[in-house]
């Protein structure tokens, strides 16, 4: 069966078999081969297969090229050259011994047939990319379909992503793709493709979703569930904690220290539960000041209060039949804890300006890195809440005392912000200075400090001069924001520090002219942590919000 090679900048990108009597190729989404080009028309060129001969046949009124020549109609010999755009196919004709269907990306040799043997047995894995968030599906079957739909082996929840969108199927150490009359198409590169075999290491786009398929890193397998990463006991006991609490629909309260990944295990027990196609919908009750949080949580009606020029759903009823996260549980006032206590004993929740209430069906996931029950003594925190909530507490373990994970967290991060197409990899010297350091912003700062290790390295790998922690530029604007602080008499550590650092940010607020993003950008902070503190400080303007 004859097939075309695309080459892109002298890159070969795609091979497609001509395995029909006419196959189409055009920048139009009806094409057979979609070539996103604008000096391409959108039906360019036919081929016209006769199980002996192959013919190509101009469709754009003006002329292709062949071999350098415009034609309208010509037979295509081996190796002919057609130039479509900045693209140029090669077309080859295959011996009736090669294998039969769709031929794939990358250059294949007699010479690889071992090394086809060895990446067919060879562990797999799907990683899932969708922005920063990083999932891991692990491929135990010869074929699996990939879509919204609950039934798929793989389940992807994006908004561009058809319900049964593209099948995977395993054989001879690649992997046949086809897509499923996707709405919005599969993508390799920027090259729409409908049928296609790829070899491990590749990337497909999906939606605003990256595909990966890789092998299982040596030394990590069974170390990700649903992303969490670790082979620590600690990680192992929540992993399992995760999988018995998962089906149920008890209150679940997350509790650990800030950047343990709280969000990540709220996540993983919404994907593992019985509620897994319905939403998840997080809240973080620390972003959102507490004149909005009421109605970000129960939603409001039309002309309930100044601006409300509509009538909203809060977060309870989009997550409706779902899971519902919140985030820093202990930041909610007292009497919006009562609003929230109610609505967890009896599944009544009442719109801001409503007059009834109206009942939802939710399973309540919390998380907090304060201690509760401290707050309970103190009357900050209602004791009858808490102990609704915290029906099944799950602890995170901070980082210092997982160190043994360490290195299989450091080499994720790597793969995730790596440039496409590079491997990098840490030195030993560079493993050896990140485990030398107590990590305080636990897994949150590790992230932080791969990322910028890979955008400020000087050579392919990773080397310890090129990790550098938080601590040393906080020491560093210590020493350049020229402060000048007289402490009052009597005055104690705490309220030392806090001045302090009252004093780096209106300094680097005067030097950024009162831009708060890029203070916040420039002193490590979320914009919400930035602003609660100014407005602690008497810093911003009462009537002022975050966007």
């Amino acid at each position: 069966m004859p097939e075309l090679v695309f080459f892109r900048r002298g890159e070969e990108v795609l091979r497609f078999a001509v395995d029909k009597e006419r196959v189409v190729l055009g920048r139009g989404e009806r094409s057979d081969v979609v070539i996103p080009d604008p000096e391409v028309s959108r039906q360019q060129a036919a081929l016209l297969y006769d199980g002996k001969t192959c013919h190509l046949e101009d469709l754009s009124g003006k002329g292709t090229y062949v071999a350098g020549k415009q034609v309208k109609r010509t037979e295509l010999p081996d190796g002919a050259d057609i130039t479509l755009g900045q693209w140029r196919a090669v077309f080859r004709e295959r011996n009736s011994t090669d294998r039969e269907g769709p031929t794939g990306v990358g250059r294949r040799t007699d010479v690889q047939a071992k090394d086809l043997q060895d990446s067919e047995s060879q562990p797999a894995q799907v990683r899932i990319k969708q922005g920063t968030t990083e999932l891991i599906h692990e491929i135990t079957t010869d074929s699996f379909t990939i879509g919204k739909d609950p039934a798929n082996g793989l389940v992807v929840q994006d908004r561009f992503i058809s319900n049964r969108h593209l099948k995977v199927t395993r054989k001879d150490g690649f992997f046949h793709v086809v897509d499923l009359n996707s709405t919005n198409g599969t993508f390799l590169g920027s090259v729409r493709i409908f049928e296609v075999e790829l070899p491990l290491n590749s990337t497909l786009r999906v939606g605003e979703t990256e595909l990966i398929l890789e092998s299982v890193p040596q030394g990590a397998q069974d170390s990700s569930f649903h992303g969490l990463i670790g082979n620590d006991a600690s990680v192992r006991n929540l992993v399992e904690l995760i999988e018995r609490v998962a089906p149920s629909s008890a209150a679940v309260t997350i509790l650990g220290e800030s950047g343990t990944g709280k969000e990540l295990v709220a996540k993983a027990l919404h994907v593992c539960s019985t509620r897994a196609d319905q939403s998840f919908i997080p809240v973080n009750c620390a972003a959102i000041s507490k004149e909005l949080i009421e109605s970000e949580l129960f939603g409001h009606e039309k002309g309930a209060f100044t601006g409300a020029n509509a009538s909203r759903k809060g977060a309870f009823e989009e997550a409706n039949g779902g899971t519902l996260f919140l985030d820093e549980i202990g930041e909610l006032s007292l009497d919006l804890q009562a609003k929230l206590l109610r609505a967890l004993e009896s599944g009544e929740i009442k719109r801001v300006g409503a007059s009834r209430p109206s009942h939802v069906d939710v399973r309540v996931i919390a998380a907090t890195n304060r201690d509760l029950l401290t707050h309970v003594r103190e009357g900050k925190f209602r004791e009858d809440l808490y102990y609704r909530l915290c029906v099944i507490p799950l602890v995170l373990p901070p980082l210092r005392n997982r160190m043994g994970d360490l290195s299989l967290l450091a080499d994720h991060f790597v793969r995730a912000y790596a440039p496409r197409g590079q491997v990098v990899k840490l030195t030993q010297a560079a493993e050896d200075k990140l485990k030398e350091h107590p990590w305080p912003g636990n897994i949150r700062e590790l992230r932080n400090v791969v990322h910028r290790a890979l955008l400020l390295r000087k050579g392919p790998k990773i080397d310890a001069p090129d990790i550098s922690f938080d601590d040393e530029y906080s020491q560093g604007l210590v020493n350049s924001t020229n402060l000048s602080i007289d402490f009052p008499a009597n005055t104690d550590l705490e309220r030392m520090m806090e001045m302090v650092q009252r004093q780096i940010v209106v300094n680097t607020l005067r030097r950024h002219h009162n831009n708060k993003e890029k203070v916040a950008k420039e002193l490590g902070l979320a914009r919400s942590t930035l602003f609660k503190r100014l407005r602690e400080w008497g810093l911003t303007k009462s009537d002022e919000e975050m966007e």
